[in-house]
């Protein structure tokens, strides 16, 4: 299965949610590639932050750039379980073949940055892309550090989802706190990561359910 991590606002919360989805079935007896389409390379220095920590298993990542995505990809899909791509934040070739060939694509609107979202491009981004790939599924993630967000920032994301056919809202906010941001720095994922945060950890188990579970 390929998952596609994609927003339109950039910082450590795409490829924090791509880090731990692939840790997570990884940890699961999944062979699971890490793909890192970001031209800073946050889940392939992650991942070398957890290589050197003596952290297992291992979570493979490489970093991989838009002219080769497309052909490698096919030939990946026979070798791995499932396959996450962290995609660059702004359009370009690389995050189009990334949501051409993703089964589904996650996009976590940060609530911190809401002033980034950038609607239409990411709008525009998506229908570019169902129609190489029709029955790709996007399922929208709100991210947020605060406990409890401001009904009218959430009212914008769901405003937003509704603009897009067939998108789905995951129901459960990701704080991306304290303990989230500590693990991603260390190469752990929310799993591993200690004192244990069982409230982010429930729902990042959650979020998993919710991507992998529905695979038609």
């Amino acid at each position: 299965m390929i998952i596609t991590v994609a927003n339109e606002s950039g910082g450590a919360t795409k490829s924090m949610l791509a880090d731990n989805l692939a840790a997570l079935r990884t940890i699961g007896g999944r062979k699971v590639l890490l793909l890192d389409n970001d031209p800073q390379l946050p889940s392939v220095t992650w991942s070398g932050e957890r290589q050197a920590g003596g952290s297992h298993p291992r979570v493979a990542a490489r970093s991989i750039t838009g002219k080769g995505l497309q052909p490698k990809l096919e030939n990946l899909a026979y070798r791995y379980h499932d396959i996450v791509i962290d995609t660059e934040s702004r359009d370009s070739l690389g995050s189009r073949s990334a949501l051409i060939a993703a089964h589904v694509a996650i996009i976590p609107i940060d609530l911190d940055r809401l002033e980034q979202l950038h609607e239409e491009k990411l709008v525009a981004r998506i229908g570019a892309a169902r129609q190489f790939n029709p029955r790709l599924r996007i399922l929208v993630v709100i991210t947020c550090s605060e406990p409890a967000p401001a009904a009218e920032k959430i009212a914008v994301v769901k405003n937003f989802v509704g603009r897009i056919p067939a998108a789905q809202l995951f129901p459960t906010l990701i704080h991306s706190g304290d303990a989230l941001r500590q693990a991603f720095q260390e190469g752990l994922s929310i799993f591993e990561c200690q004192p244990a945060d069982q409230s982010a950890i429930n729902k990042m188990k959650a979020l998993c359910s919710e991507v992998f579970d529905c695979e038609s």
